[in-house]
């Protein structure tokens, strides 16, 4: 008989404090993730829709205006890089408020938060509503004004989101899917909004010249110059015109005081006393008439 030694049994091995860690942390990227990335993929597709807003209050698409999509995704990058700056600091207030909170109520903040993201009809509650944001972000541009914020999200979100949110729910890919969808209406609320504020901005550029912080955030260049042919010769007569941009060897300008839209070919214009963002409060309107 040969003798066998028989291996002791395998035990689990508990996971190590950095282990825990990184999970919970690649876990926390992962659902950020789920509804940053919509928010972004939203915001940019809106934003598109408000540069062809801002160039429609002129005559003109972006682009006649040589404003080509790689150029939209340089200005939207530049624009969330700006958001999440502004909105850094408030986050990280809400967090420390948050932290001061919990700590005073001896860990009860933190265990009513668990117990409400365990509540299926609470959590499709509140991802209904925070989704009735893009509707009612699309009645402002539509210019359906009046319309409370508390009636929109009920209606939209009570009568009509509400339900589904709460199907989903039930399965793991069902609340990965309702985070998407989530983080897509509340992008597109929020794209509906700039889109707003960008054409309202362009519409005062268009009455009186004044340029606005919004269109400085999203891109769009307040440029005025006067403008001469190739000999030297006035063309817009000791006046300042709107540079809205240039393609196909043409510039395009805006006439402030004939409120008409003008292309020129680059090869026979010249530009002279460039400004960018000038301050008209102090001149007639739209900047005219500057000698």
């Amino acid at each position: 008989m040969t003798n066998q030694t028989l291996a002791p049994p395998q035990q689990d091995t508990p996971d190590l404090p950095e282990e825990k860690s990184r999970g919970s942390v690649l876990e926390i990227l992962e659902k950020v993730g789920t509804v940053a990335v919509p928010i972004a993929i939203a915001v940019y597709a809106l934003l598109y829709i408000g540069f062809e807003s801002v160039y429609d209050t002129f005559g003109v698409t972006p682009d006649q205006a040589g404003i080509s999509q790689a150029t939209i995704f340089g200005h939207l990058i530049s624009t969330l890089v700006l958001l999440l700056l502004a909105l850094l600091p408030v986050l990280g207030l809400a967090i420390g408020i948050g932290w001061l909170v919990n700590g005073i109520t001896r860990g009860g903040a933190a265990r009513a938060l668990r117990w409400a993201r365990e509540k299926p009809w609470l959590a499709a509650a509140v991802g209904a509503a925070l989704s009735g944001v893009a509707y009612w972000g699309l009645l402002g541009v539509l210019g359906i004004t009046g319309t409370p914020v508390v009636i929109t999200v009920a209606v939209i979100g009570v009568f009509c989101l509400l339900v589904p949110f709460r199907l989903l729910r039930a399965r793991p890919t069902g609340r990965a899917a309702m985070r998407v969808l989530t983080g897509s209406l509340v992008g597109m609320g929020l794209g509906f909004v700039l889109v707003g504020w960008m054409t309202q901005a362009a519409e005062d550029v268009h009455d009186n010249g004044m340029g606005s912080l919004v269109l400085e955030l999203t891109g769009f260049q307040n440029q005025w110059a006067e403008v001469s042919d190739g000999d030297g010769k006035a063309v817009s007569k000791d006046d300042r015109w709107l540079v809205l941009g240039q393609d196909g060897g043409s510039y395009v300008f805006y006439d402030c005081g004939r409120t008409e839209t003008v292309v020129r070919p680059i090869e026979a214009t010249i530009l002279t006393k460039i400004e960018l963002d000038p301050d008209f409060s102090d001149s007639e309107p739209c900047g005219y008439a500057v000698k």
